[in-house]
């Protein structure tokens, strides 16, 4: 009995210094800045952590959805290529073999000056088609450019005969074309290895972002071209696929806003004011450039442009569809939109 109560007396007295110890150090403050020092210091570590994992995460979103572009790139580029293989590369060539065959035949018809001027079409498209394969070297810096003949002066004996010299001379037109903004962009490209390194930023025709507003636009489209040039020569591929990309994000950006902000007025911001009738004008410009260069077989293209050409046309029709269902709500001012130039233009 006298050790309990020695013994309860011993933890009384412990509790009671404890206690006191507490209150003394708590008094002084030291105990609870300890504890709020460990407890803040914990929480920037996991809120630092966080943003890390945040940040890391964000950037893999980012990496998946560049890589989810690319393949869908290259998917409609293998479409394409495969369908070229199985039915364009075996039945419309032969086609097209046998229509000139027949067309020699029928040649004979014709006078002596347009056998000579048709013959020398023939040759200048051939000469053509080997400096487009060899991707314009060694002419890039020449003022060489295809000889045509407008064959709409001439007479021809049978009439089906100059549907095959406008077919030639078409060809020889977009080449001529080609050559020009081929030229354009190994020039910028030049330009931009001689800015490198007084500005590592420069990217190609960053100047154009600096033009007042339709200027600025005109110059975008007229670069987008050039890449789509340069990309079915095959000349710069890479660079003419980022040009395609960035512009063509840049020129598309305000019929995003629009749409975003269609979508969901309340909570999103209201977008700039913007004249979209410079989005009409040249967004069709670059629509049917994109499609004249995919449609033209007698054009060697290089077999990546294909599928750039075709998913570059989609997202340009695409955004024009869009502008076209906003204009309809009649929220825009008429004056900033040409709804009936929509409809007319519509795809």
């Amino acid at each position: 009995m006298a050790s309990l109560r020695r013994t309860v007396t011993f933890w009384s007295l412990f509790i009671l210094i404890a206690v006191g110890i507490v209150m003394h150090s708590a008094r002084k403050g030291g105990l609870v800045e300890m504890i709020r020092f460990y407890i803040c210091s914990d929480l920037l570590t996991v809120n630092a952590d966080l943003k890390t994992e945040n940040e890391k995460l964000t950037e893999e979103i980012e990496g998946l959805l560049k890589q989810n572009q690319r393949l869908k790139k290259d998917l409609v580029s293998r479409t394409i290529q495969f369908s070229m293989l199985s039915e364009i590369a075996r039945e419309p060539r032969q086609t097209s073999i046998n229509h000139s065959q027949n067309f020699m035949q029928g040649l004979g018809n014709e006078s002596f000056l347009n056998q000579q001027i048709y013959r020398a079409l023939l040759a200048e498209k051939k000469r053509w088609d080997e400096y487009h394969q060899a991707q314009y070297q060694n002419i890039l810096e020449s003022t060489l450019e295809p000889a045509v003949v407008d064959s709409q002066y001439l007479i021809f004996e049978e009439e089906k005969n100059r549907e095959t010299f406008l077919e030639i001379e078409n060809t020889l037109n977009l080449y001529k074309r080609l050559i020009r903004d081929v030229r354009l962009f190994h020039d910028e490209a030049q330009y931009r290895q001689q800015q490198i390194q007084a500005d590592p930023s420069y990217e190609l025709y960053d100047l154009k972002f600096n033009l007042e507003p339709f200027a600025r636009e005109s110059a975008i489209a007229d670069a987008m071209q050039q890449a789509m040039s340069a990309m079915g020569a095959g000349l710069y591929p890479q660079d003419a696929a980022q040009v395609l990309d960035r512009l063509g994000m840049e020129i598309i950006k305000p019929i995003q806003e629009l749409s975003e902000w269609l979508e969901d007025p309340k909570d999103s911001t209201a977008p700039e004011p913007y004249n979209y009738n410079f989005y009409i004008v040249f967004g069709k410009k670059l629509i049917n450039y994109a499609d004249t260069l995919a449609r033209q077989s007698l054009v060697p293209l290089a077999p990546s442009a294909l599928g750039e050409l075709d998913f570059f046309s989609r997202k340009m029709s695409q955004s024009l569809v869009r502008l076209y269902e906003a204009g309809g709500q009649g929220i825009l001012d008429s004056t900033l939109l040409d709804v009936q130039a929509l409809e007319e233009e519509k795809p």
